[in-house]
């Protein structure tokens, strides 16, 4: 069994999709459209004709190559058929191609490394039951009583409301960065030309908009990408209602329904195990054998 390097370039798109949508959990981080927006010039590693596959999510920095986790993004690492030997092939080459490594591997690979820690994240399973707790279901039915209504933003209006609304959330409450905004927009426009790209709001009687928020779906795995509230200090129930909608939306055109984690968070870990969450674990592999002063370089940023 040969692992072969493919420059991002020479990429079959066609091939590394069909893989990842087929592979036991589908996660959209994993596909061309997604990856191409959050970092653009990754690699592929591939076993036999794309039968098993690995992003390379590479980054030059202080005169070396590194692998680290894009943004907006989670769970890469093994897709397509994966067994012990070929995530071992896999490990051994990034181990021996980069001195600096900290990427996810999705839930579904097994690779043990004293190197690996585990993270977690909140899903619906589509196939077992879920339900929301009791206070869920008090915003739920408050913001209904109030009069508010979720509707689906058409896809000539996302990027122009998202840029207005969302991305100052984005940028002054998350602290992300001008390229990191600029990252985002591009995979919203990616993922409308892929068709996977569904964004909800809610308007209250006076058409007010009170919350936004966008979903990536193939028709297996459903994510909540990004989203918030305008109206936080009025505790009015617009996101509980939002993300409502969504989850039923989604109920018959995808298995799973990711909260897209954050639960390191204990107030998001409450929202999302309360809208019926369960905890998923998945692997998160950091090794830094970079030289002294490098090293320092980057711990202190």
């Amino acid at each position: 069994m040969q692992i072969k390097h493919i420059k991002h370039k020479d990429i079959d798109f066609k091939k590394w999709d069909d893989t990842i949508v087929s592979s036991p959990i589908a996660y959209v981080f994993a596909q061309s459209f997604y990856l191409n927006a959050t970092c653009p010039h990754w690699d592929a590693l591939v076993i036999g004709d794309y039968e098993s596959v690995f992003p390379l999510t590479h980054k030059f920095k202080f005169g070396f190559t590194y692998l680290p986790q894009p943004p907006f993004t989670s769970q890469l690492g093994a897709y397509g058929k994966v067994d012990e030997e070929r995530e071992q092939l896999f490990y051994d080459y990034i181990l021996a191609h980069y001195k600096l490594i900290e990427i996810e591997l999705n839930s579904f690979n097994q690779q043990k490394s004293e190197f690996i820690k585990e993270k977690k994240t909140y899903w619906i399973n589509y196939g077992q039951n879920y339900k929301f707790n009791q206070n869920t279901k008090r915003n739920i039915s408050k913001a209904t009583d109030n009069g508010f209504v979720v509707e689906q933003v058409s896809f000539n209006e996302i990027l122009p409301l998202s840029q207005k609304l969302l991305n100052p959330f984005l940028e002054n409450e998350l602290n992300l960065s001008k390229n990191a905004l600029h990252l985002f927009d591009n995979l919203l426009n990616n993922a409308i030309k892929a068709n996977q790209l569904f964004t909800f709001k809610v308007s209250d009687k006076n058409n007010n908009l009170r919350a936004l928020a966008h979903f990536v779906s193939n028709g297996k795995h459903t994510l909540f990408l990004k989203g918030t509230n305008f109206d936080r200090k009025e505790n009015s129930g617009s996101m509980h209602l939002l993300i409502n909608h969504a989850i039923e939306f989604f109920k018959d055109k995808s298995l799973y329904f990711d909260f897209g984690g954050g639960s390191n968070s204990t107030g998001l870990a409450g929202f999302y195990s309360g809208l019926g969450g369960e905890e998923l674990t998945y692997s998160y592999l950091r090794i830094n054998k970079l030289p002294g002063l490098i090293k320092f370089l980057k711990n202190k940023q």
